[in-house]
């Protein structure tokens, strides 16, 4: 089964195409990467999925069903969850308040129940619920933004360049946690100009350039791909032949 199907998407912004009949999948319980250097259209197609920028062509499947041309709040009531590239947060909210925002489509019994599972997945927020989010540490931002996103209880979960403007220690951080989300089976979207962390933990991955698919495969294959380690790790090691892209999974 897969968690999302995208075929043939096409989105623009005015008469700029941003991306050009882009088509992949993520199968259910997996973590897909989706990378590529700033402009690339990573995060306008994460917008798509989530409805917040209409597809001009194509289809967005999710769990067997067409989703393109919802609105974003339905689409959160079918699963799908966003942790946003500059985490978002409502700086003035306490940490508290920011996680239950987060869980608005729950019944007031889940919402509790799914706080006391965010707050054991992050100690630190545990620590800090009453404290304004603005007051947070740039790390612990994050990790609010994906546990406003992890309220919801996706089933699909959409990370935008999570580990944005973080110090390395921090970034090791945050994918140990990405890492242990996908290990309760929840299906993730990794959005990330991180390559290599981010190829470390996906399970597939594909690379877009100038909103087309150049180049995918798993992740162990394309860590060791002459091209993209020249492109986006600085390394020339010898080449691995990958399948182009458009092949099945």
């Amino acid at each position: 089964m897969k968690a999302l199907v995208v075929e043939d998407l096409q989105v623009h912004y005015g008469p700029i195409r941003a991306v050009a009949g882009v088509s992949f999948q993520v199968p259910d319980s997996s973590l897909v990467a989706l990378l590529g250097a700033n402009g690339a259209g990573k995060s306008t197609i994460i917008r798509a999925v989530a409805g917040l920028r209409p597809p001009t062509a194509g289809r967005i499947v999710l769990h067997g069903e067409e989703i393109q041309g919802l609105p974003p709040h339905e689409i959160v009531r079918r699963g799908v969850a966003v942790c946003p590239e500059g985490r978002r947060i409502f700086r003035n909210l306490t940490v508290e308040e920011n996680l239950l925002l987060g869980g608005w489509t729950r019944s007031r019994r889940d919402q509790e129940e799914t706080l006391a599972h965010i707050c054991r997945l992050f100690p630190r927020l545990a620590e800090r619920r009453r404290q304004r989010a603005g007051t947070l540490s740039g790390g612990e931002q994050q990790m609010l933004a994906l546990g406003r996103a992890l309220m919801s209880r996706p089933r699909l979960l959409l990370l935008d360049e999570p580990s944005l403007g973080l110090a390395p220690l921090l970034v090791r951080e945050v994918f140990k946690v990405v890492a242990r989300l996908k290990e309760t089976g929840v299906s993730i979207l990794l959005v990330e100009q991180n390559a290599a962390a981010a190829l470390e933990l996906a399970d597939y991955a594909y690379i877009l350039e100038n909103g087309r698919l150049t180049l995918e495969g798993t992740g162990t294959d394309l860590l060791t791909n002459d091209h993209l380690r020249r492109a986006y790790l600085g390394e020339t090691p010898t080449e691995k032949p990958l399948p182009p892209a458009g092949g099945a999974m």
